[in-house]
């Protein structure tokens, strides 16, 4: 009986497993593999298989499974297929036609959540294990033992005989009708296996259909009397008649010795059957005599090899190998009941078998004692629980996996009971929420007592999860806002899966719940970062075209503005020409400022750091723009910087100053005022303005505001952008408050914007204050004019060579223009002396300025060199001073500029 519950209870837990649904999870490979480890440690049984309500196999333990494969159209599939009131299902011994092995199935009837059927979790029994097992048993000579089924048919027999496998056996009827006639003794019968007359008895397993048989041939077991009562015939004729009354007593002896034996025998059997059933050893503690008896089942629980059944005690408990850290224990419960402390004797330790592997066993014991108390012997059972020990580890194991699987991810659990409404919420849980952790069930209107919603998301919340439950969404999965205790919004990631009855109605849901707030904050940054970086990009490329078109550009205001200063000259006062000339000169001088501003913006105009007194930037920007401010807008200036100065371009400074001053007078319709300050300020701390965060220390700051109509607060966050204005077409570019951003962050400095809708607004630029300068002198220098010296002009545009030619002939040199680099290099080359200095473009095919710089001191060392270029950059100021560049021009250029940078080059 314990051999097949051993089976039974693993067989129960699978089909538990199957009807919670978890087994439907599993993939084919690890229902497999789930199989086989159920089946470690029933060394009864070849494994487990598992197959649906229509006899296919899902998974079988100890192969995989073939296609064609069923039960379908075995008869006790279809019984228990049929019968709803058979759970547990005993089938006769059948030949696997797969492997052609002998066994008998063992199966539990699976269910759907239902009642219906679902299929078999069954076992096939090995019939070795038993042949094995009766053969251990040591049986007399003459002695059989068979199992057979309750339909009469023939399951297991020692000595085996695979002929009878499965044949209806006719000593069971035979058994069956005697018990029925109330003859509880043994049956003389003559066998139909073998043949032969013999003496049978017979005892049914307990819950199972199911019956074992032992028989005994009557020649071996009348053989002794037959020995003793052929001696004692023949002393009976030598003393015939003095032996004649003792013959009779004898006789009568005998019979009741026989009637004894067979008694003790029959009690012998039952005892062996009761402890083979169990799969238990017994063992038995002699105070006394200090002896230990214990079973061959005992001694192999107890990793022993086969040996003597009675050993003294010292001998046992020398080979008995107890794992180190139960000794203690065993020895204490051993020494507790023999003092009488406990009932009973039993404990679980584990005991090392000859593999050196410890197994897990179950001991229990009884005490006999004297009148006095004293004990007299103990005996008891000992039961293999190394199977119960595993699973238990495994289930631990699992579920420690999944305490430190959910510890790890840092999630919280929810288990939520729609029919009574009662939500769970792990501590992990209640912790996210900001909530000390509280008795964890409790219903779901006193957690919702303690939770509020984002109103942005808690519509979108119930939806989630109203779609979910009503089948419109496969998963509930949603990500929302609350506020946390701490006063925070923190953002939740919650999941979870719901369980369905047979109409698909949930009445279950469970999940997990995990703060998300760092990773939105982190995919915040990250999305203003790729903005930036897509701004950056943007920028680097806008500088790049910017560089390109300033050069073809440059070159043509250089011709517009040349010419028109030439013509300038000539044209008389208060005439129309003067006036149209005077116009086109305006336009051009535009034009130029706004290549510089598109240069500056894209950063490749930066130009070198030097001291910059502020106040005189102002101050001379303000002369600027009151000379051409329109009727009925005023100045109003306020300047106190002193001599504040700060490491910086002054051309730079220019542009944001005039920028914002720009701004200012387009602002106002009509009349107001514009008002400028400029002074020294102590920042104590960390304050903020619209641009940035400024650290604390001395700053120079600019205000510029007007009486304006205001920004309007829709587009306040995106006046910093490039290309971006609120003026009407052809009247802003929309790079001025982002080309004063950007150089009032390379400073190190921020700006701030106060803006009063329908008053105006106020723009304040705060600069570090990194040294005092002094007030530059006004100087108005004149133009100095050559005295002949002869200039070798070098130009790939022909009409800046010409140009170039009358320029500086009204400057007094003799000018010799080309328009190849490389014939001024052979020019030069011929006549090394002729010229005093070279005045040339960078941008050239063939050689650049630079390179043909290089050339020209190659000959003429000393010779001074003047660069010209509609796009300066710091790259090639210092690839022109490597080259022995005395002085680099920004295209286009006035006669000014050339005639001081010639008498420069030639004063050195």
């Amino acid at each position: 009986t314990r051999t097949l519950q051993a089976v039974d209870v693993v067989l129960r837990h699978v089909a538990a497993e199957h009807e919670g649904g978890r087994l439907a999870k599993l993939s084919p490979e690890d229902l497999h593999a789930y199989l086989r480890q159920q089946a470690v440690g029933l060394i009864q049984i070849d494994g487990l298989s598992l197959f649906d309500a229509h006899g296919e196999p899902l998974a079988i333990s100890w192969l995989q499974p073939r296609a064609g494969t069923s039960i379908a159209q075995l008869q006790g599939f279809a019984m228990v297929r049929d019968d709803a009131s058979i759970d547990l299902a005993v089938s006769e011994v059948i030949r696997s036609p797969r492997d052609g092995q002998w066994m008998f199935p063992l199966a539990r009837r699976l269910h759907t959540p239902g009642g219906a059927f679902a299929g078999l979790i069954g076992a096939r029994v090995r019939i070795e294990y038993f042949e094995d097992f009766y053969r251990n048993v040591r049986l007399e000579r003459g002695t059989k033992v068979t199992l057979v089924h309750t339909n009469g048919t023939l399951v297991a027999r020692f000595p085996p005989s695979e002929a009878a496998f499965g044949q209806r056996l006719q000593l069971f009827d035979t058994m069956l009708a005697a018990a029925a006639a109330g003859r509880d003794g043994p049956v003389r019968n003559v066998s139909s296996v073998e043949g032969g007359e013999s003496l049978a008895s017979m005892q049914m397993v307990a819950d199972y259909p199911l019956a074992v048989i032992v028989s005994r041939d009557v020649a071996v077991a009348l053989a002794p009397w037959r020995d003793q009562a052929l001696g004692t015939a023949g002393r009976t004729v030598a003393l015939a008649a003095l032996a004649g009354f003792f013959l009779l007593l004898l006789t009568r002896k005998l019979e009741r010795l026989q009637a004894a034996q067979a008694t003790l025998r029959i009690v012998k059997d039952r005892f062996a059957l009761a402890v083979a059933g169990s799969d238990d050893g017994i063992w038995d503690w002699d105070q006394k005599t200090n002896q230990v008896f214990a079973s061959a089942r005992a001694r192999e629980l107890y990793g022993l090899p086969p040996g003597p059944e009675v050993q003294p005690k010292d001998v046992w408990f020398a080979d008995v190998q107890v794992h180190p850290d139960d000794a203690d224990e065993r020895n204490a419960a051993t020494q507790a009941h023999m003092n009488g402390d406990t009932p009973l004797y039993e404990g679980e330790y584990r005991v090392r078998h000859a593999d050196g592997v410890y197994r897990w066993i179950r001991v229990r014991g009884l005490c006999v004692r004297d009148a006095t108390g004293r004990p007299l012997r103990m005996a008891g059972s000992v039961s293999d629980i190394n199977a119960r020990k595993q699973a238990e580890e495994a289930q631990r194991e699992s579920e420690q996996r999944y305490q430190l699987a959910v510890a790890g991810v840092n999630q919280g659990v929810w288990d939520w009971d729609l029919a009574s409404d009662v939500l769970f919420l792990s501590a992990r849980a209640q912790e996210l929420f900001g909530h000390e952790a509280e008795e964890a069930p409790r219903p779901r209107r006193e957690w919702m007592a303690h939770w509020t919603h984002h109103p942005d998301d808690r519509l979108r919340v119930r939806k989630a999860l109203a779609d979910y439950l009503q089948g419109r969404a496969k998963t509930f999965e949603v990500e929302y806002r609350m506020l946390h205790p701490s006063g925070d919004w923190r953002w939740y990631h919650d999941r979870g899966i719901a369980v369905r009855d047979a109409n698909g109605r949930a009445y279950r849901m469970a999940g997990s719940i995990e703060d998300i707030t760092n990773r939105k904050h982190a995919e915040a940054e990250r999305d203003r970062l790729e903005a930036q970086l897509r701004q950056t990009q943007r920028l680097e490329a806008m500088g790049t075209l910017a560089g390109g078109v300033a050069h073809d550009f440059n070159n043509i205001l250089a011709a517009i503005l040349g010419y028109g200063e030439m013509v300038q000259k000539e044209a008389g006062d208060n005439t129309a020409l003067r006036r149209h000339i005077d116009a086109a000169m305006s336009a051009g001088m535009r034009a130029k400022a706004l290549v510089e501003r598109i240069l500056a913006f894209s950063r490749s105009g930066m130009g070198e750091q030097v001291p910059v007194h502020v106040q005189s930037v102002v101050s001379e920007v303000l002369e600027v723009v009151a000379g051409s401010l329109p009727s009925g807008i005023r100045i109003e200036q306020t300047l106190a910087a002193g001599n504040a100065g700060v490491m910086g371009d002054p051309t730079q400074l220019h542009q944001v100053v005039m920028n914002l001053c720009a701004n200012a007078v387009q602002a106002i319709k009509g009349e107001g005022t514009v008002t400028v300050s400029v002074d020294t300020v102590e920042l104590n701390s960390m304050h903020v303005v619209t641009t940035c965060t400024l650290p604390g220390g001395p700053y120079v700051r600019l205000c510029v505001g007007d009486t304006g109509s205001g920004i309007d607060p829709n587009v306040i966050d995106r006046i910093f952008d490039p290309f971006f204005t609120t003026k009407e077409v052809g009247v802003g570019t929309g790079l001025g408050l982002s080309l004063a951003h950007g150089i009032v962050a390379d400073l190190g400095g921020g700006i701030n914007v106060e803006n009063r809708p329908g008053a105006g607004a106020v723009f304040t630029v705060y600069v570090p204050w990194q040294c005092s300068v002094a007030t530059p002198e006004k100087v108005d220098e004149a133009v100095i004019v050559g005295s002949g010296e002869t200039i070798l002009l070098v130009d790939d545009e022909e009409a800046l060579v010409r140009l170039g030619e009358e320029m500086v002939a009204e400057l007094g040199y003799d000018a010799v223009g080309l328009s190849s680099s490389k014939e001024a290099l052979e020019l030069f080359r011929a006549e090394p002396e002729r010229f005093d200095v070279v005045l040339s473009d960078e941008a050239m095919p063939g050689l650049t300025g630079s390179e043909l710089t290089i050339e020209i001191r190659k000959i003429r060392p000393n010779i001074p060199v003047v660069l010209m270029s509609g796009y300066v950059t710091p790259a090639l100021s210092a690839r022109a001073q490597d080259a022995g560049v005395v002085d680099v021009l920004a295209k286009p250029l006035v006669s000014r500029e050339i005639a001081r940078s010639l008498a420069n080059a030639l004063r050195r």
